[in-house]
Parts: C-alpha cells; structure tokens; sequence
C-alpha cells in the first residue's frame, strides 16, 4: 500500500487569534526589552508561549516537554558540566531542569508549527508533493503483549 502524506495538521486551535497573540507578544516582549524592562518582556514572553501552547496539541507539547526534562535533567542534575551549575543545591538544579523543559516545550512546539505550515504550503499550495509512504500489512501472529 502507497500512501502520500498531503497535509500534516499538528494544531489542537487554529483561531485567528493564535497567530494575533503571538505577534503582540513579541512586540510586548520587544518594548520591554528595549524600555530595559524584565516584567515587561516577561509578560510579553508569558503572551507568545501561552499562544504557542494554545496553538500545539497537548501529546506534542507533553513529549516534547518529557524531552526537554530529560534533557534538563542530564544537564543539570545528573552531568553538570559547567562550574556555575555543579555549585548550586539540588533543589536548585531540579528547578533549573524543569524550568529548561519547559523552555524547549515551548521552543520546540513553535518549531513544530512552523515546520508544518511551511510543509504545507510547499506540498498543497504549490504543488511540489508530498512524502509518500509503502506500507505493508503486518500478519496477526496473537494478540497484543
């Protein structure tokens, strides 16, 4: 069996809005930046990442947050490589992996929707196609472990 793959559709919302709140985040994020503001550019990061979460399904966000904790945990937990990070208490180092986690959830997610509203725009809108997929029916050998 020959499937092409013509849409990939990772979004949980799609209101007009998502989009809109991204682009006032970013220009909240950018007058506090340059007022020298941190609550500012916080609230405006606070817009962007809620809009991003908003946009994204909760089984990408999920694994992709999963990841990043692992990810922050080996960093520094487990293997702290810099000296600034094998100085600091345990409960630090936990708060700086989850925090670490949920930063590249975030990241990742918009990576993620950005990457599928440019493959879909290449493989719809223009006509380059798609991926196309062989798959082979798999033979019953029991039930499932």
């Amino acid at each position: 069996m020959s499937y092409q793959v013509k849409r990939i559709n990772p979004y949980w919302h799609s209101h007009p809005m998502i989009p809109a709140s991204v682009a006032i985040g970013i220009i909240v994020g950018a007058v506090g930046f340059v007022t020298g503001k941190a609550v500012i550019g916080g609230i405006g990061a606070l817009i962007v990442a809620g809009a991003i979460l908003f946009a994204a399904k909760p089984v990408l966000s999920a694994l992709l947050g999963t990841l990043g904790v692992l990810g922050g945990l080996a960093q520094f937990v487990v293997l702290p490589r810099d000296l600034n990070t094998s100085t600091l208490s345990l409960p630090m180092r936990w708060g700086a992996a989850i925090l670490f986690g949920l930063f590249y959830m975030v990241l990742m997610d918009a990576l993620v929707l950005v990457v599928a509203v440019l493959y879909n725009l290449y493989a719809s809108a223009l006509g380059l196609g798609g991926l196309s997929l062989d798959l082979e029916a798999a033979e019953d050998e029991g039930p499932a472990a």
